[in-house]
């Protein structure tokens, strides 16, 4: 009888630590899934888009425009528009001067220039980068309003025929998070 009361004994110690057990994984189980939905409800809409186009090695000619599509989660979304480029130190000129274009969802044409201001007064390269190569953006001034799908397009608008040394060119879309 005592043998029989013995394993009574052990089966419910069992059964409590088995609860036990299960209890502390619901409890880990629900902090994790209130952590996922909290990260979940701060992640950005979708509407963000980067993207950047290389230029040849020849470089990049005054009539070559460079077009970008952004494919946005919503099919219209308003935000920033950064520009970036990237070059070499063998580049040579201080300023790089760039005309986006934009169709607005009504279908007017919208031209913004850009200005890079590349160097210093005296010659000392600005922006950040490893060795010879170094990058830099610049915001748009004006908040744009982007269709997904359209295309956006860049070209440089320099007196130059011909620019080298730049390496690439890049587009960033920073929708407005209503904040």
């Amino acid at each position: 009888m005592n043998l029989d009361r013995s394993r009574i004994v052990k089966r419910k110690e069992k059964e409590r630590k088995m609860c036990r057990n299960v209890a502390v994984c619901l409890r880990v189980i629900c902090c994790l899934a209130v952590l996922w939905l909290a990260m979940a409800a701060c992640s950005p809409p979708g509407n963000d888009y980067s993207e950047y186009r290389r230029i040849p090695s020849e470089g990049w000619l005054y009539g070559d425009t460079l077009v970008f599509v952004p494919q946005l989660a919503d099919s219209v979304a308003s935000g920033r528009l950064v520009a970036a480029v990237s070059h070499d130190s063998g580049f040579r000129y201080s300023e790089l001067w760039l005309e986006i274009v934009t169709r607005e969802p009504s279908g007017a044409v919208r031209r913004d220039t850009v200005e890079f201001r590349l160097a210093d007064g005296f010659g000392r390269w600005l922006g950040n980068g490893l060795g010879a190569h170094l990058q830099m953006s610049d915001t748009v001034v004006r908040p744009v309003t982007l269709v997904s799908g359209r295309p956006v397009k860049v070209r440089h608008i320099m007196r130059a025929d011909t620019l080298r040394d730049l390496q690439k060119v890049g587009l960033f879309f920073l929708p407005d998070t209503g904040r």
